[in-house]
């Protein structure tokens, strides 16, 4: 009896003895997990567990957006009792339709991107630079993609990716006139009433369903208002532009927005211009619908040339017989616009056009951009008739073939980079289609060339 109640002691310590030993060799997991954040006493604390938040969160948006491909595929919604996966995502995941989609575009991109896939799995990269890098990247240029964003912000991924298309790299000169700018606004009912006839008045004069960009462009116009007489310029705006560099900017509410070229060339068409000083050598400002580039004047007198006279690019009197002779509407059929009207110039002024008026047209501001931009082209004069078309060469009015205008596009950026200026390459490309169908990029090219 002696030996045994010796025996329990002994034991008893050496069990106590070896979970104390195991529980400093392997702690509990509660141990492991960082303080709640109002209990933190350290930095960085907080910052190992906002880290560790980030590389999670992207590699939960990774797997939500493989998982949405999944209920897609499958029809989830449909067999939930659903009307459709917007709605789905909407109550079950908290989800708005655009963030939806947002997902199962990059959902589907990823699958061909692997190592995008890769990094926004692992966390290297947020989801919000992935989302915009796969909107450009491809199967060549992911790996440049991915090298380019790892030390840059959302904000310059994003504002770089919207001024290039799929298939260019970090280093391909960005397009301007790709860039879109998000307006928001927060009004009150009769307030969106008065905005929603605006719009509805606006339509009616354009004709058809005009994008917001065109619906606001054409608002902001009228009311920007100009100068009563016909002879001048339909409103007044100050752009400058660098002579070395050519790239242009509009100078609005104490600061200077760069725009594209194709605000530089309707400029060329029709501007009230601005004499600069004598000695200047820097960028000049003009007035007008855009800029118009001056020779530079040697002068004996240094001092700057204040109080010379504006001059128009289109003399006053042609411009005004212009006007009345197209009654004062854009000659874009079925365009009723009326109102802060643009002279368009048939042969560009850039490659030594005049002023001619059976080659001059009236044109609204959105059918004036279009025209620069090289989605609508206008051919004939005021004697015979204007012809207008789309870019693929159908008729204005008949349903474009988008592949056709895009296979368009693209030969006409392939003649800008071989050195053509660009209203000469969308008219090569113009000629070009009369000849070949807008269905093959190489055929259209050697058309193009050809006829150059």
């Amino acid at each position: 009896m002696q030996s045994r109640a010796q025996s329990i002691p002994y034991r008893s310590t050496s069990s106590i003895r070896l979970l104390r030993v195991c529980e400093d060799v392997v702690p509990d997991d509660r141990e492991r997990r960082p303080p709640e954040p109002e209990a933190a006493s350290h930095w960085a604390c907080v910052h190992e567990a906002l880290a560790s938040l980030g590389k999670q969160r992207a590699a939960h948006e990774r797997d939500l957006c493989r998982w949405l491909l999944a209920a897609q595929r499958l029809a989830v919604h449909a067999r939930a009792g659903y009307a459709s996966l917007g709605e789905y995502a909407e109550r079950i995941l908290g989800l708005r339709p655009r963030q939806t989609e947002e997902r199962l575009r990059v959902g589907r991109a990823l699958a061909v991107l692997p190592a995008l896939d890769t990094a926004l799995a692992g966390g290297e990269l947020p989801w919000s630079a992935v989302r915009e890098i796969t909107r450009v990247a491809t199967g060549e240029t992911e790996s440049a993609w991915l090298a380019w964003a790892k030390p840059r912000r959302a904000r310059q991924i994003e504002k770089a990716v919207a001024a290039r298309q799929p298939g260019d790299r970090p280093e391909t000169r960005p397009d301007l006139s790709r860039l879109k700018h998000r307006l928001l606004f927060e009004v009150r009912a009769d307030t969106m009433a008065l905005v929603r006839d605006l719009q509805s008045r606006v339509r009616a004069d354009l004709g058809g369903d005009p994008d917001d960009d065109v619906l606001l462009y054409e608002i902001a116009r009228r009311a920007l208002g100009g100068p009563s007489d016909e002879g001048r310029a339909s409103y007044q705006i100050a752009v400058t532009r660098c002579d070395a560099c050519g790239l242009a900017g509009i100078d609005a509410a104490g600061a200077s927005h760069e725009v594209d070229a194709i605000v530089d060339e309707m400029a060329a068409c029709d501007a009230q211009v601005l004499a600069p000083r004598a000695e200047s050598t820097g960028p000049r400002p003009h007035m007008g619908d855009g800029l118009v580039p001056e020779p530079r004047t040697e002068s004996k007198d240094p001092s700057p040339r204040v109080g010379a006279r504006a001059t128009q690019t289109i003399p006053p009197a042609t411009r005004r017989a212009v006007l009345r002779r197209d009654h004062r509407r854009c000659v874009v059929p079925g365009c009723q616009n009326h109102r802060f009207l643009d002279v368009h110039h048939l042969d560009p002024r850039s490659e030594g056009g005049g002023h001619n008026p059976d080659r001059l047209a009236v044109l609204c501001g959105a059918h004036h951009r279009a025209v620069h931009a090289g989605s609508l082209h206008i051919d004939g004069n005021a004697s015979a008739g204007f012809t207008v078309h789309h870019a693929d060469r159908t008729p204005y009015g008949v349903p474009p073939s988008l592949a056709g205008a895009d296979v368009a596009r693209r030969v006409a950026v392939m003649l800008e980079h071989m050195g053509f200026k660009p209203t000469r390459a969308r008219a090569l490309v113009d000629a070009a289609l009369t000849r070949v169908k807008p269905d093959d990029v190489a055929a259209l090219l050697r058309a193009a060339l050809a006829a150059s």
